[in-house]
């Protein structure tokens, strides 16, 4: 049996774009919601788009909400200013369908932690304290999904920060007797 895999043949397929809808549906947060509950997201959620090297938000920013990265990527920074001249530090770089500044989502008046950047040309959903709070008020059963599974990744990012410190303290100590 010959087996042809032409290109020519995925020419007569419908490529399907991903919607705001299928990307909250699949994000961790969003993930319990049913599908009358996702339009209602999908209603309240902002989209944008940034150019490379654009700033998101800024380091000690005040934070007003989340992003799902939608199309491209996004740097976490860490700044630092010495000797009055500023070194950025690459924290991590985050894909399309994960999802930063969530704890700015329970914290009043809270300081972003580090600065976001698009790595190139990306795409963001944004989800806001205030559309929280909306959906709290209107429809509290979505709200408590949502505030749920945002408890869990919190407590999961302080359990995983934990480890790292924990594990660089050690580093350091092996380093020192060494």
């Amino acid at each position: 049996m010959i087996i042809i895999n032409e290109p020519i043949w995925n020419k007569f397929r419908k490529i399907r774009k991903k919607t705001t809808i299928d990307i909250l549906s699949k994000n961790y947060l969003f993930q319990d919601l049913t599908s009358k509950e996702l339009k209602i997201l999908n209603a309240i959620v902002h989209e944008r788009t940034y150019v490379k090297d654009e700033v998101i938000f800024r380091q000690n920013d005040t934070g007003v909400g989340m992003y799902i990265i939608s199309k491209g990527a996004v740097d976490i920074i860490a700044e630092n200013y010495e000797d009055r001249k500023m070194e950025e530090t690459i924290i991590v770089t985050l894909n399309e369908d994960d999802f930063f500044g969530e704890l700015s989502l329970i914290e009043e008046n809270g300081k972003r932690s580090a600065t976001a950047k698009a790595t190139f040309d990306t795409s963001l959903i944004g989800f806001f304290k205030p559309n929280l709070m909306e959906i709290m008020k209107m429809n509290p059963g979505i709200g408590v999904k949502i505030t749920w599974r945002l408890c869990q990744v919190l407590g999961q990012r302080l359990k995983d920060t934990t480890d790292n410190l924990a594990n660089v303290k050690q580093q350091l100590s092996s380093q020192e007797v060494g």
